[in-house]
């Protein structure tokens, strides 16, 4: 039920995926609409305005060079008006009309006003710098707005005549209508089109994802044998393809705690029921007698030195894990540090037939953690012993190689299968088939790695099905000193 009401919640604050999409094609579709309404509405006039304006510009200096070169028909005028679309009207400095044309069938400006607005049209051309007056004038007797260009004939100064240009602006209004309503039938079908576009698309996105929602859920609850189809689209299949390999690492995570538990919950009650019954027979039967009082009291110390080794390494390997443990970096010669170490098995040697080959340099120095070093050492040389054959023989070496130097420690026992390399050095393993009954949580090996990961140190495993296995670190000599 909980996870039911945090997707709930989330869902209150998250928006819908069908929504979102829903939501972006909506502004897709109005910003086209604006754009067109830019393009096509708002400019229309404009561009309009100015291609009349370059037509009449044209059509005057065509009419100037013909005059001037006596070339100018009636005729070459009709066509030149009837072409462009315009009314011309031509008169003599005086205001007589020399030439007039009508293209919009008695509509035209200039043929339907007084001769004292055509004065001022004219001296408004006068008074200009470049000797044009352009205006946008109403024609309120037909209720329509005209475009009207005048200019000089002649000497600008002393103009022989004028000539008067008109046009209706009717068409451009009648375009804008017709486009407006265009760009509004657009919209409203670009409008349905992107809802259904929006509506399937986001059905095809939320099928994978639905299905690998679901399969999470399973995967929440423990099963970690469920599968996730996330086929469709490159990404929801590389999303099911991590999710598939993280329920597949959080099995192995799990199976590994449930090790750890059956481990240590063996490890730490044989200790304790030793030290139990051991303490109960100090009570009952050994208390009075000395020799034998001694002997129980060693077992159960024995026994409590092993709980608490036990304790340690579980303590280590989490300030390990958790990057709470720092290097306390010191130089020393780890040659005379194995012999040391070394020396604390003779008794191993010659009580249980345990042999040692130990096989090093003169001199290696490098700068480690000294204590950590040891729990590797410890750790590696205690793990071949548990592991080592009939023969109990353990091989030690270091062989160096420039400024690194390689530490093997090899045991002659029943070797580790293939399979089982790629987890030796996980939390909590142990080989199932050891040769005779192995002290230890199988924490060990995972102090190894933690602590040479620490260091920077690589690490590894070499072994042969009844053969025996040989682990390594490599380490790093010490820098001269200046």
């Amino acid at each position: 039920m909980k996870p039911e009401k945090k997707n709930a919640r989330i869902g209150l604050r998250s928006p819908n995926l069908r929504r979102t999409i829903w939501i972006y094609f909506a502004i897709f579709i109005a910003s086209v609409l604006v754009m067109m309404w830019m393009l096509f509405v708002a400019s229309l006039g404009v561009n309009y305005k100015a291609m009349k304006a370059a037509q009449f510009n044209g059509a005057a200096e065509q009419i100037r060079k013909g005059l001037s070169e006596g070339m100018l028909t009636s005729q070459t005028l009709d066509e030149l008006a009837y072409n462009s679309d315009m009314c011309v009207l031509i008169q003599n400095r005086y205001g007589d009309m020399v030439y007039t044309f009508d293209m919009m069938a008695g509509k035209c400006l200039i043929h339907n006003t007084n001769t004292f607005a055509l004065l001022g049209y004219r001296q408004n051309a006068i008074d200009s710098p470049n000797k044009v007056y352009y205006a946008e004038i109403p024609n309120r007797r037909f209720n329509v707005t005209t475009m009207l260009y005048v200019t000089t004939i002649g000497n600008p100064d002393d103009p022989e005549g004028f000539l008067f240009l008109n046009t209706s602006l009717e068409p451009l209004e009648s375009s804008e209508r017709i486009i407006k309503t265009q760009v509004l039938l657009i919209g409203i079908l670009l409008l349905i089109l992107g809802i259904g576009i929006s509506y399937i698309l986001a059905t095809l996105i939320e099928a994978p994802i639905k299905r690998i929602i679901k399969s999470a859920e399973i995967l929440g609850k423990g099963d970690y044998n469920v599968k996730f189809d996330g086929k469709g689209y490159a990404e929801t299949e590389i999303l099911a393809e991590t999710l598939e390999y993280t329920a597949g690492e959080i099995a192995k995570v799990d199976t590994l705690k449930r090790d750890l538990i059956a481990n240590v919950s063996h490890d730490l009650r044989t200790p304790l029921t030793m030290i139990k019954a051991y303490a109960e027979m100090v009570r009952d039967l050994s208390g009075d007698n000395p020799k034998k009082r001694n002997e129980h009291i060693n077992v159960i110390i024995e026994e409590s030195d092993r709980l608490s080794g036990l304790v340690n390494d579980l303590l280590d390997l989490s300030k390990l894990e958790s990057g709470a443990s720092e290097l306390k970096l010191k130089e020393f010669d780890l040659c005379e540090h194995i012999v040391n170490i070394m020396g604390r098995y003779k008794l191993l040697a010659e009580n249980n037939g345990y042999k040692f080959y130990v096989s090093l340099p003169r001199k290696f120095v490098i700068k480690a953690d000294i204590i950590k070093i040891d729990q590797v050492l410890y750790n590696l040389i205690n793990n071949a012993v548990n592991y080592t054959g009939e023969g109990k023989e353990v091989y030690i070496c270091l062989i160096p190689n420039g400024s690194t130097a390689r530490l093997e420690i090899t045991d002659t026992g029943r070797g580790i299968k293939e399979e089982d390399m790629k987890t030796i050095f996980d939390r909590y393993y142990r080989t199932e088939k050891a040769k005779r009954e192995v002290i230890g949580s199988g924490l060990g090996l995972s102090i190894v790695k933690e602590v040479m990961k620490l260091h920077g140190y690589d690490y590894g495993v070499m072994s042969e099905v009844g053969v025996g296995s040989t682990f390594w670190i490599e380490v790093k000599c010490s820098p001269p000193h200046d």
